[in-house]
């Protein structure tokens, strides 16, 4: 692959990856992920990095995005370096999440995702993902909760 059919290939992960939690297309989210994936969301909640497989990063995206009525995540055209078969992927986000409550029903996160990638039989497979708030929450980081919760009852 040339290297602007590398970097177009990589944007097209990032366009994926929004697409799918959005779509709750939980097979076409557990394509883009290499078969271990370090998760770092110490950026947006202090949650410690973890270390996961791929099955175990949809089934952990699915036990919370199910509980949402809407999904909203917005990407900015991604900042992407590639070095052989290794990339990396800046790209700012808005992620708009919506479950109905009588209290604040929502919670907008705005940061970026910070991804690590390799090419493995001939594309792109995102081995880490990292999600860094950059500004104040809007809305109640406690939807989460509530979603997680609607899903489990």
């Amino acid at each position: 692959m040339s290297a602007v059919e590398d970097r177009l290939a990589v944007m097209d992960v990032v366009a994926r990856l929004a697409h799918a939690q959005d779509d709750r297309d939980w097979d076409a989210l557990r394509e883009l992920f290499a078969d271990e994936v370090r998760l770092d969301l110490s950026g947006q909640s202090g949650a410690a990095p973890v270390d996961l497989t791929a099955d175990g990063l949809v089934d952990k995206a699915r036990s919370v995005l199910e509980g949402f009525d809407a999904l909203h995540h917005a990407a900015s055209l991604p900042l992407v370096e590639v070095d052989g078969d290794r990339a990396t992927c800046r790209v700012h986000v808005v992620a708009y999440h919506h479950v109905p409550t009588d209290g604040v029903d929502f919670c907008t996160m705005r940061g970026r995702w910070e991804l690590g990638l390799t090419r493995g039989s001939g594309r792109w497979l995102v081995h880490r993902w990292a999600v860094v708030r950059t500004a104040p929450w809007e809305g109640s980081p406690d939807v989460y909760r509530i979603a997680a919760d609607r899903r489990t009852t």
